[in-house]
């Protein structure tokens, strides 16, 4: 315990800009960490589960189609790349698109999370072990990992050496919601950096989850901002309009 929070007060925050609102409710932050000599920057789209959603989107060309040549024909705000995926772009763990199972449920070390979208439009992210193929599946879900935040402090026994871009999901206090995009960091680093109290300016998550990153990482917000991923990947994040109701 001592470890984890000498660890996390290494990481400061250098420097905060708002690069732009993609519609209204919905942030585009970016933030400078130092740790040292390290440099991690933060991007990311933040909003309230009140005024948008999260919609899982399946690439209409795995391995083809690119993260901003999808959303931008999706009515998507904003988004990232989504889960794991094998080398034949089969999709790895849960994925339900627009209430329907695309692939299932899975047990793995990795796949130790799962985000899901209620037709309610309630957001969670929950440890797979919660989850029941019982219960009516979800809007929308993506089974990932590793968990990187639980109950406001970084998860422990995280990968501390190997460095990679990240992405993830976080959720937070009052229906706060941010996909993220982060430098080249560690797991572990990525974990305190998402601790931190004013990671997103106003709140720090409560739960965030680790998707696809490395090669895969990618971040869209339109006109505001383009990070484009190396690797094609299979499916994506985005905040998307809730649905209006008929």
């Amino acid at each position: 315990m001592a470890i984890a929070a000498h660890s996390q007060a290494e990481w400061v925050t250098h420097e905060t800009k708002l690069l732009g609102t993609p519609a209204p409710g919905v942030s585009i932050f970016e933030t400078q960490f130092r740790n040292g000599s390290l440099l991690a920057r933060v991007t990311c789209a933040t909003f309230d589960e009140k005024q948008h959603t999260l919609r899982v989107i399946d690439s209409p060309s795995p391995g083809t189609a690119t993260l901003d040549s999808v959303l931008s024909k999706s009515n998507a705000i904003a988004g990232v790349n989504g889960a794991y995926f094998h080398s034949d772009f089969k999709p790895v763990g849960l994925v339900v698109v627009d209430g329907k199972t695309q692939h299932s449920f899975e047990k793995a070390k990795l796949l130790s999370g799962i985000l899901t979208v209620r037709s309610t439009g309630s957001i969670a992210i929950i440890r797979s072990g919660q989850f029941s193929a019982k219960a009516p599946p979800p809007a929308q879900a993506l089974q990932c990992g590793p968990m990187l935040v639980e109950k406001g402090s970084p998860v422990a026994g995280l990968n501390a050496t190997r460095n990679a871009r990240r992405t993830a999901v976080a959720t937070g206090p009052k229906g706060k919601v941010a996909l993220v995009y982060i430098t080249s960091v560690t797991l572990a680093d990525a974990a305190q950096i998402l601790s931190l109290p004013d990671v997103f300016g106003t709140w720090k998550p409560t739960t965030a989850l680790n998707l696809d990153g490395g090669s895969s990482s990618g971040f869209w917000a339109g006109t505001t901002l383009h990070l484009p991923e190396i690797k094609r990947v299979r499916n994506f994040l985005a905040i998307a309009p809730p649905k209006k109701s008929k």
